[in-house]
């Protein structure tokens, strides 16, 4: 286990347990913020009063206190240079008082009184609910086993902070806008990861100061700590317990009680040693102790910058006087726990800043709790299919294929079984491993591998595949000679441009070590529907499968069947035709260059007639299927039909339970929105009883023109038109026409004239597919060169491959001009064959920055 993934696991079992704690624990904090100042608010007539003149002299008001409490004890007196607030009496705590909630000796009662009468106000609406709020806080209301709970609980904020950062550490760490711009765009899954990580680098320094200094109160050990590194003077020895040299004055005391303090002479000392003051709080002198002033000046730092005055409790002479603007940085620290705890250190704005903070706690528990839940149910839906989708028989005389994954959150884990249960239903021996599993040598002893992979933060691998990156960067060129791979990569656009960055990596890599693509890299943005199903698309022409059901089936919209043209009558390859689809009415459709439309095909008439005969049911049978009425006629049309003999006298009903739609096929445009249609190029293919295929029969034979046919476009970015000041090399063969002609037609669009088209074909006589159209664009410059090869006909290149072979002195003139190179058409011969002339011609490593800048890209199948 990698130190990521193990601060990882820490952090999620420590999120879903102490996380709870602390949710209560901040939402409490939160409350009391602003305590003092809701309760004065609340309580008009107690806190607060109304001036009256002159306030009573200091001992005058003990006295009325006295009068009114004659059996109670004072130990303090706190007074305000306000003249609205309330004075505020301590009295002593009973002898036989029970100690307090959370550990905490026994309290006497505090009481406000009316500076002008003395009078004992009532308690203060609140207090008691604030009590209540301050024991949730501190000891969760449970004594000193809730008080372990927080305080370890605390400690595990820290934790969460420090490790929070360390596993969200961007690539672009320099950039504000990754580590704070919340995006309110993503949906699902990624949103929460994205919400508790950027709200939590909101708060991570509040949550760090609220959490050191909340310690202070849980730990005696870490107090003693703080105030060893803080150099804070040692309490002193009470007087009468040998500090003070000489017994006279000590046995003075310890035979005078402190309730005998002059309190007129002790508040004129302190009024002629501090004149200028808010609120000032005289402390009873304890058994032999002395007397003590804490007071706060005219504009304080915060609530507890507070200064001491000590006074000899016989002569009323000075003994201390500490200042708080006098402390070293330390001991301001040390001394301002609360205020720190509460923000009020950092003024009004740091107290509002840390009470959102804190009542913002809840959210990281709640996220985080339902990213666990959301992780674990794709765990279990990843080993529920390891356990029932892939049968324990395997075919040990099919070719083995290898499905390896990477995921961070059981995405790209499902999607690999998924995979192999598709893969498994062919004569392929299917094994499923993670990328933990594996080393890069490991790869040398198989023949084929798909690669299910995430794309983890910005660019960086998920924990499980982390080691096997690190090795396979060591990797030496050419080591995987021979190996054949495909690339499903996962990623998010909201995390940028490379949100397949893994997939990215592992693709060079691969490359550099000599392996050879299936197809290309298929990248899938937010578990885009259309992407995986163009890698079905890809499993299925591997497996050699057409039936193949769609994961995620597409939602089509009806299309008009508008044109079609046979463009190569004669021809020793198969039939191609041109098919022109008009979109619904009303609907606006728009796409570009290098996209792709999705065709739902259907069975003929006469197909599902001969079915519907051989099984005995009732075509006409009608039914509701999502939300609209339709026929098992028209049902059986879209549907992979199963084996008649296992359905001859089924019921209807469970018939249809059984029926799957048919897979989809997808085309690359060969038109522009101007052109009022999409167009695109398709190969008739046939069957091995020379029947056509299922959706070129559909579309080249059975369908007429008018008939409605399901169609949807699907966006393709890695094929879409590079800057238009660019000039444009466009290599292809086969339908790789259809992909090209859109490109060429929006770039002389867009007035981009400098274009060389390298295209093959099987004859001159009748393969010139779209000949007259090209020859017109040479004609008129705004193609500059066109290369078109035969490799049925004459002695010179037979392959478009060649042909660019020989033009490489022109190649690498125009890519020095900065041309893009795009490629479509024929995986098998074709697109490797180029890619092996731009190595030759330009380098491996130039080649490589092509792909990185955006020049060199491919739509191959």
């Amino acid at each position: 286990m990698t130190t990521r993934n193990a601060l990882f696991q820490i952090h999620w079992f420590l999120g879903i347990t102490a996380g709870i704690v602390l949710a209560l624990v901040g939402v409490t904090g939160g409350l009391l913020s602003f305590e003092d100042e809701l309760l004065k608010a609340w309580n008009p007539g107690v806190i607060s009063v109304q001036a009256r003149g002159t306030a009573l002299s200091p001992d005058a008001l003990v006295a009325r206190i006295r009068e009114q409490r004659p059996d109670d004890r004072i130990q303090s007196l706190a007074l305000s240079r306000d003249a609205t607030d309330a004075a505020r009496v301590g009295f002593a705590p009973a002898k036989d008082a029970a100690r307090g909630p959370g550990g905490r000796g026994p309290r006497g009662e505090s009481r406000y009184v009316n500076p002008y009468t003395g009078e004992l106000l009532d308690k203060p609406r609140g207090e008691g609910f604030f009590r209540t709020t301050m024991q949730l806080h501190r000891w969760l209301a449970m004594d000193d086993v809730g008080k372990q709970i927080v305080a370890f609980s605390t400690v595990a904020l820290i934790f969460f902070c420090l490790s929070g950062l360390y596993l969200r550490w961007p690539r672009r760490w320099h950039s504000l806008r990754t580590w704070l711009a919340l995006d309110w765009k993503q949906k699902g899954r990624n949103f929460l990861w994205h919400l508790h990580s950027i709200v939590g680098t909101w708060v991570l320094i509040a949550y760090l100061i609220m959490s050191l200094t909340g310690l202070w109160w849980s730990y005696g050990w870490y107090r003693d700590a703080v105030n060893k590194w803080a150099d804070m003077p040692s309490q002193q020895q009470p007087r009468g317990e040998g500090a003070r040299a000489g017994g006279g004055r000590g046995d003075a005391s310890k035979q005078r009680k402190p309730a005998d303090v002059d309190v007129a002479a002790a508040w004129n000392a302190f009024q002629r040693t501090v004149p200028e003051w808010s609120t000032a709080t005289l402390q009873w002198p304890r058994e032999g102790g002395g007397l003590q002033f804490r007071y706060l000046d005219t504009d304080p730092a915060h609530e507890r910058a507070n200064n001491t005055l000590e006074l000899d409790p016989f002569t009323f002479a000075v003994e201390k006087h500490e200042r708080y603007d006098a402390r070293p940085w330390k001991q301001k620290i040390a001394g301002s726990m609360f205020a720190l705890h509460r923000g009020s250190f950092f003024g009004v704005g740091g107290v509002i800043l840390f009470m959102i903070a804190s009542l913002l706690m809840p959210l990281f528990a709640i996220t985080g709790w339902m990213l666990y839940l959301e992780r674990r149910k794709r765990q279990r839906e990843a080993k529920r299919l390891a356990t029932s989708l892939i049968p324990p028989t395997k075919s040990v005389n099919g070719e083995r294929v290898l499905v390896a994954y990477a995921s961070q959150t059981g995405n790209a884990q499902r999607l690999a079984w998924q995979t192999a249960a598709e893969l498994n239903k062919t004569d392929n021996h299917v094994e499923v491993k993670s990328l933990a599993e594996l080393k890069p040598d490991d790869l040398a002893n198989e023949a084929r591998v798909l690669f299910v992979v995430s794309t983890f933060g910005e660019s960086q691998p998920p924990d499980g595949g982390r080691a096997f990156a690190r090795r396979m960067r060591a990797m030496q060129p050419g080591s995987l000679r021979g190996l054949r791979y495909g690339i499903l990569s996962l990623g998010d656009s909201e995390y940028g441009e490379d949100y397949s960055g893994f997939g990215r990596e592992l693709e060079h890599w691969l490359h550099v070590a000599g392996a050879t693509p299936l197809f290309d890299r298929i990248d899938v943005d937010a578990m885009d529907a259309g992407a995986l199903r163009h890698w079905q698309h890809h499993l299925g022409v591997m497996s050699g499968r057409t039936d193949m059901a769609d994961w995620t089936a597409p939602t089509y919209q009806h299309w008009l069947l508008a044109e079609r043209l046979h463009l190569n009558p004669g021809s020793p390859g198969g039939a191609a035709f041109h098919i022109a689809l008009m979109p619904p009415a009303d609907t606006r459709v728009t796409w570009q260059a290098g996209d792709i439309i999705e065709i739902g095909p259907r069975h003929s008439d006469t197909r599902v007639n001969d079915f519907l005969t051989a099984t005995g049911f009732d075509g006409d049978h009608a039914m509701v299927v999502d939300d609209a009425m339709t026929s098992l006629r028209h049902l059986l049309a879209h549907s992979l039909l199963p084996e008649v003999q296992a359905v001859r006298g089924m019921a209807v009903g469970a018939l249809i339970t059984q029926l799957k739609p048919l897979p989809h096929r997808e085309y690359s445009i060969a038109s522009l929105p101007a052109d009022g249609s999409v167009q695109f190029v398709l190969r008739r293919m046939l069957l091995p009883d020379g029947t056509p295929g299922l959706a070129s029969g559909w579309l080249c034979d059975h369908a007429s023109v008018g008939d409605q046919i399901n169609a949807r476009i699907r966006s393709n970015p890695n094929f879409h038109a590079p800057d238009s000041t660019r000039p444009m090399v466009l290599i292809g063969n086969g339908t790789g026409i259809g992909g090209l002609r859109a490109h060429l037609k929006e770039r002389i669009a867009a007035g981009a004239h400098r274009n060389w088209m390298l295209f093959g074909e099987r004859s001159a006589t009748s393969d010139r597919l779209y000949g007259a159209e090209l020859e017109d664009w040479l004609q008129s410059g705004v193609l500059t060169h066109l290369d078109r090869i035969f490799s049925r006909d004459g002695d010179g290149p037979h392959y478009v491959q060649d042909a660019l072979r020989a033009n490489t002195l022109r190649l690498r003139e125009w890519l020095d001009e900065g041309a893009a190179i795009y490629v479509c058409g024929s995986l098998q011969g074709m697109a490797p064959g180029v890619d092996a002339v731009l190595v030759d011609a330009i380098g491996q490593d130039a080649v490589d920055a092509l792909v990185e800048a955006g020049r060199y890209r491919r739509d191959v199948y």
